[in-house]
């Protein structure tokens, strides 16, 4: 009966590590999008990573919506001062960056979504595109071709990392965060000359025909 206890406790001891990595804990989540989320809640479950979001309803209620991540999907998981990194290079996978090249490459990313705004593309494309539905005046293809080359246009040229966007000033002059930031930040770019051109044609084409009634 000793030796049964005995077996019993050893194995409940080596089954508590396990038991603690699948609980719910709360730190900081690094998505390979460049993506952070901090003070969030997460779990590591069946292979795959939970993400908890709570937020308010429309009623004032706390609503919790779990987030199904696989394990390529992030970065990282912290929990207080311990970080636990996911990524791993892999040049079969097309990962060719070591995991601290690849940290870089996220801040870039991270801060083109969180800081470049591109309002300057979406006020010259409404402009633009305003104009020449004024001009021209009715029809369906000045509503559709004056905003989709803006948009086109976009995809061409450099994009200009500014101080005030960078999380880190150390970041300037570096490569790899210059490659991160450059994804969303034209994609942001043409999404923006697509539907401020858009808004511009219409709007120009709008006052053409209350200008001729």
């Amino acid at each position: 009966m000793t030796y049964l206890v005995k077996r019993i406790f050893i194995l409940l001891l080596l089954a508590l590590p396990a038991c603690a990595f699948t609980q719910v804990q709360q730190g900081k989540v690094l998505l390979m999008n460049g993506t952070v989320s901090e003070n969030t809640l997460w779990e590591e479950k069946d292979g795959l990573i939970y993400i908890y979001d709570q937020r308010n309803n429309i009623f004032g209620k706390e609503k919790t919506r779990a987030i199904e991540l696989n394990k390529s999907e992030v970065y990282s998981l912290s929990n207080g001062s311990k970080e636990q990194i996911l990524y791993y290079q892999d040049t079969m996978l097309g990962d060719y960056y070591t995991p601290e090249e690849m940290r870089v490459y996220l801040a870039g990313a991270g801060d083109a979504r969180k800081n470049y705004k591109a309002r300057h593309i979406s006020a010259i494309g409404f402009a633009l595109c305003g104009a020449a539905g004024y001009l021209v005046g009715d029809g369906l293809l000045i509503l559709i071709i004056p905003p989709v080359t803006y948009a086109a246009i976009q995809y061409v040229g450099k994009i200009k990392i500014r101080e005030k966007y960078m999380s880190d000033p150390n970041f300037k002059y570096n490569d790899l965060y210059a490659e991160g930031f450059e994804p969303p930040a034209r994609s942001r770019k043409m999404i923006r000359g697509a539907l401020s051109g858009l808004a511009g044609s219409v709007t120009g084409v709008v006052l053409s025909i209350i200008k001729n009634q």
